[in-house]
């Protein structure tokens, strides 16, 4: 990256200029552009790529918000303490307390949270005031964790777009919408215009940003961040993830900007090892296809996911962050992370009767088949398998299927035929909770006790994908208070710099609390960070005006 930050000084020439700038046009970017506007601020709002959305226009957009106004008028109780107390029993399960005055929580984690609590509904509702957005109801999904004991309201925290003729919207409706409702009010939007830094006064305040294509953009107010994370810049990845994480489906943008931002100006990075995560299709990620998503569901239900020596590595139907889990642990023994790539095989069942599942990784029958090994026996798979792992090189991490992986595989199968037919998943009970059943979605024709699991074919032919953790996106970055300020090494919020969303450090810890977790926080926070810049005094800047 170029120059960060400069002192700016009476020959600053402004290739535009506005109360607020802000950085990224996708969920958090146009939640904080189209508050700040309709609050009276003039605002500009830049955007990398050549369109807007960012990785909001591949999501389902949901938004999971506690007490949201919908169940308010179904009479669906929500209340502070139990939306606290499940977002810190699972964001930070080694530090929870109950009746400790922050739950355990750092203080500053437990700050955002009550803000995110006690602000998202509003968050919500106004932009649903405002006609920014139509939203319904799913008051059947349920919270990831909604089977244990302290999640007290286990559905009808979620809300999502609603499309014009009133059937449930996504990333695109949503992103639709509220790029109509910033060009209504106002605000300047201008795509193709990467930053690499801010421009700073001589008191030290951030008057500007700058970028090699888009020149200097002056805000007179304030600068918010909301560029995502850092997850598609190998470096950093590497660096704070331990390289144990492959991109995921984020917009490539994604370059933690903010990141090398903060590093300039001397503000901590805090919980940089952390991200949201999803099992994804590891050659599709070699790939570079923009179009990739994530192993969000696990279609079929006689099929397993298998590491190199066979071995089921965890529960196919739970969430996909916690599937993403057992992906990165360290097998001491023989010093190695054995089931960093892994293999999901599935018989002739699965390959048909779940062809084309949204966000899995069966295909269309004439669906895109090259990520996909297949073989008449378990022998043949695990031959043609290990091949396609030989043919990646360098890049399949030194993983090859061991020499033991054809007999862990057979006994693997009769072990799991044998719980299907009882109905009990013995090993890591799969099935048991209810977000395993939505994630899994119907039975099909499955005559056992349990929907998720059915015996996998003594006969072939079989079929194998490669399975890689990959981050949806990362959590760490700089400090912000609720209102979005930067805070630097004396934990004073930076003059004019504020961040929203995922290249900012996340509260959420560890999990991923439920689907929508991550726009309900960028819409909560755009709003608060709205009404922080909109009030913020005007930063003095003596700079020559363009003609």
């Amino acid at each position: 990256m170029g120059e960060i930050s400069r002192t700016v000084d009476g020959d600053t020439r402004w290739d535009g200029e506005a109360d607020v700038v802000v950085v990224g046009a996708s969920v958090a970017g146009f939640s904080t552009a189209v508050n700040a506007a309709e609050l009276g601020a003039s605002t500009i709002l830049l955007e990398a790529a050549e369109q807007v959305g960012g990785t909001g226009r591949k999501a389902a957009a949901w938004a999971w918000i506690p007490n949201n106004h919908l169940m308010q008028e179904k009479g669906i109780p929500d209340s502070h303490e139990d939306a606290m107390a499940y977002l810190a029993r699972f964001a930070r399960p080694a530090l929870y307390q109950p009746g400790h005055p922050t739950l355990g929580l750092p203080a500053w984690e437990h700050e955002l949270l009550e803000a995110f609590v006690d602000n998202g509904p509003d968050a919500m509702k106004t932009l649903v005031d405002i006609g920014a957005l139509s939203v319904m109801h799913a008051d059947d999904y349920p919270n990831y964790y909604s089977h244990h004991e302290i999640d007290k309201v286990p559905f009808g925290r979620v809300v999502i777009p609603q499309l014009p003729d009133g059937e449930p919207g996504d990333g695109i409706e949503f992103t639709r919408r509220m790029e109509i409702a910033a060009r209504e009010r106002g605000v300047d939007i201008r795509t193709g215009h990467p930053v690499e830094g801010v421009l700073i006064n001589d008191a030290g305040e951030v008057v500007g940003v700058s970028g090699a294509a888009g020149g200097r953009i002056r805000a007179r107010r304030g600068v918010v961040f909301c560029t995502g994370g850092f997850s598609h810049n190998d470096t950093l990845r590497d660096q704070y993830l331990s390289g144990l994480l492959v991109p995921g489906c984020s917009v490539p943008t994604n370059q933690g900007v903010l990141v090398e931002v903060s590093k300039r100006l001397g503000a901590p990075l805090i919980h940089m090892n952390a991200a949201f995560m999803s099992p994804i299709q590891y050659e599709w990620v070699l790939r570079d296809d923009p179009a990739i998503v994530g192993l969000f569901q696990t279609p079929g239900d006689s099929m397993i996911i298998v590491n190199k020596y066979g071995r089921r590595i965890g529960n196919e139907k739970t969430s996909y962050n916690d599937r993403t889990i057992p992906h990165l642990v360290f097998d001491v023994e023989r010093a190695e992370y054995g089931n960093l790539l892994s293999f999901a095989v599935w018989d002739e069942r699965t390959n048909t009767t779940w062809a084309g599942a949204p966000y899995g990784f069966v295909p269309a029958a004439d669906g895109e088949r090259s990520f996909v090994v297949q073989g008449d026996t378990l022998e043949e798979l695990a031959d043609v398998l290990d091949a396609r792992l030989e043919g990646l090189g360098s890049a399949n991490h030194g993983i090859r299927l061991d020499p033991g992986f054809r007999a862990g595989l057979a006994d693997q199968i009769a072990r799991f035929n044998a719980m299907a037919v009882a109905g009990v998943d013995e090993d890591f009970r799969r099935g048991d909770a209810a977000i395993d059943g939505f994630f899994h979605g119907e039975a099909i024709d499955n005559p056992y006790p349990n929907k998720t699991l059915h015996p996998i074919s003594d006969d072939g032919p079989y079929y194998a994908s490669i399975i890689a953790p990959s981050a949806i996106e990362t959590k760490g970055g700089p400090r912000a208070t609720p209102g979005g300020e930067i805070l630097g090494a004396d934990d004073e919020p930076i003059p004019g710099l504020y961040g929203v969303g995922n290249c900012v450090a996340s509260a959420t810890g560890q999990a991923y609390l439920s689907g929508g977790i991550t726009f309900g926080p960028y819409i909560t926070f755009g709003l608060l960070a709205a009404r922080a810049v909109a009030a913020a005094p005007l930063k003095e800047v003596r700079a020559t005006e363009l003609a």
